[in-house]
């Protein structure tokens, strides 16, 4: 690595004296050498913190994601170095302004959620039909079936379940005060009247409750991943949610707006 100019060193001593480790010293070391030698060879002069304009900072993003064609982790990493950099100077007085302030990294993006295969599904339904605890099987089974969310789950009341020989349906409060009907299959209808006749009696109007109060999201995760597990698979709750959407557009050939609907997305 070339000599690092004399504002960059002060920086890197001074994240030394702060107690960063070695590792992302040299971190920040290299991020900010790469910068200084893409200004000299960009402008044909020597790299001088105090010249460097906001135009100069986003020109190097942009040189990052469309030339080099560097990941968006990479690019974040490196803007997250001049900012710090920049930041530095600016406090200690080096610079009137700092160029980075308004220096923004890029959008990472979301993997997709992940579905269930077929097999898996089966194992994960089976166990959840072999557990003794009513409330485990009731939890599993209504989220596989109906694709809740584990708080939309936990919110569900007493009088919020509608149930007949034949159908049932359960009227759920979703994000932003929304309401909407969710239909309820056979196996999810006997898994909810086999809990509702064990369900404890107690003031609590909410459907899932126990000894220590009403269920929680939390409290859903850790029965998903313990039924998950004894079925080995990998699953939560959003993976139950993300599969029941996956099945109702391939298997039942339910058009995205009709799941949108009962997943409850706006769009």
């Amino acid at each position: 690595m070339r000599p690092l100019h004399p504002l960059i060193e002060a920086f890197l001593s001074d994240l030394a004296r702060a107690g960063r480790s070695p590792r992302t010293v040299a971190g920040y070391a290299r991020d900010l050498a790469d910068f200084s030698t893409w200004v000299a060879g960009r402008y044909g002069e020597a790299f001088d913190p105090k010249a460097v304009l906001p135009e100069d900072l986003r020109d190097y993003r942009a040189h990052l994601l469309s030339v080099r064609r560097a990941a968006p982790a990479t690019v974040n990493r490196r803007v997250s170095a001049l900012r710090a950099f920049f930041a530095f100077l600016h406090a200690r007085g080096d610079i009137p302004s700092n160029p980075a302030a308004r220096l923004s990294g890029v959008r990472m993006s979301r993997p997709a959620p992940k579905a269930l295969s077929e097999p898996e599904l089966r194992r994960l339904l089976r166990e959840a039909r072999r557990s003794p605890n009513p409330l485990h099987r009731a939890v599993v089974l209504l989220l596989a079936h109906t694709g809740l969310r584990a708080s939309e789950l936990c919110a569900l009341r007493l009088d919020d379940v509608i149930l007949s020989e034949r159908r049932g349906k359960i009227i759920v409060r979703g994000k932003g005060e929304k309401i909407r009907e969710v239909p309820l299959n056979a196996e999810a209808r006997e898994a909810l009247r086999l809990w509702l006749s064990a369900r404890p009696a107690v003031p609590d109007d909410a459907i899932f409750v126990g000894r220590r109060g009403k269920l929680t999201p939390s409290g859903v995760w850790r029965i998903i991943r313990e039924c998950a597990r004894r079925a080995g698979v990998e699953a939560h709750p959003h993976t139950l949610r993300h599969t029941f959407a996956t099945r109702l557009l391939r298997e039942a050939g339910a058009d995205l707006v009709t799941v949108a609907e009962i997943l409850g997305h706006e769009s």
